[in-house]
């Protein structure tokens, strides 16, 4: 997505969805990412602001294969999507708002069990610097 739609912005808070339950028991936390998120933003000179309009969302999805299969067991796939989502207006309807994302992308990785903890940590690594790359490359510092 256009770079041009993180110009100007000046705050945004982080909102992470609960991940997928087998996610969740390997210990990844919505709560332990979103402090993480929000403290490397910090770091790299974004405000955070908790009553912020503008969000950047974090959404952990898997699939496994069906449980009758052999390799059930096995890795499963994870889907991390990250997106900064902002309020807009409709072109041909200026009084209709809505709320979409502008900005976004995605990792998809394999992991077994025991590593779902760490593919989700590198993965939202690589997508928060992905991101601050981008809201620097718009809003260059002063």
């Amino acid at each position: 997505m256009d770079r041009s739609t993180l110009r100007g912005l000046k705050a945004l808070k982080v909102v992470v969805d609960s991940p997928a339950p087998e996610v969740e028991r390997e210990g990844v936390s919505s709560e332990g990412l979103r402090i993480t998120i929000e403290q490397k933003l910090r770091e790299a000179g974004i405000t955070v602001d908790h009553d912020a309009v503008e969000f950047l969302g974090l959404n952990i999805s898997s699939a496994r294969p069906p449980r009758r299969t052999l390799i059930s067991k096995g890795p499963i796939s994870l889907v991390i999507n990250m997106g900064l989502y902002q309020i807009v207006l409709l072109n041909r309807d200026k009084t209709t708002k809505t709320v979409t994302e502008t900005w976004g992308d995605q990792r998809v990785a394999p992991a077994a069990p025991k590593a779902i903890e760490h593919a989700v940590s590198d993965a939202v690594d690589d997508l928060v610097n992905e991101f601050i790359t981008a809201y620097h490359a718009v809003n260059p510092k002063q």
